[in-house]
């Protein structure tokens, strides 16, 4: 039961986290060819886009952040944990 509820609440959202930071590599390279020169970059292109495509860069990186919190949270517990029982002398 531990096994599953391990998977189902640290693993699965670390997996979805996965697209979200996809998105963000996306949005990035968006942001460089569109936004990163000013109005020389692409000159087609509409300046007020490059603040919505910062504002969803932002939103994805703190959705990406969310979802890999469980995972890291467990890790360092499990690194703690290890380090804790490593430390203390062996009981006769």
């Amino acid at each position: 039961m531990i096994r599953f509820l391990q998977i189902v609440f640290i693993w699965l959202p670390a997996t979805l986290a996965l697209f979200p930071a996809y998105l963000a590599v996306r949005l990035q390279i968006d942001w460089q060819a569109n936004c990163a020169g000013g109005r020389a970059a692409n000159p087609g292109y509409n300046v007020a886009d490059c603040w919505d495509s910062e504002r969803a860069f932002t939103y994805v990186i703190v959705l990406t952040l969310l979802l890999l919190l469980p995972a890291i949270s467990f890790g360092l517990l499990r690194l703690l944990a290890r380090r804790k029982a490593g430390s203390g002398h062996d009981q006769p």
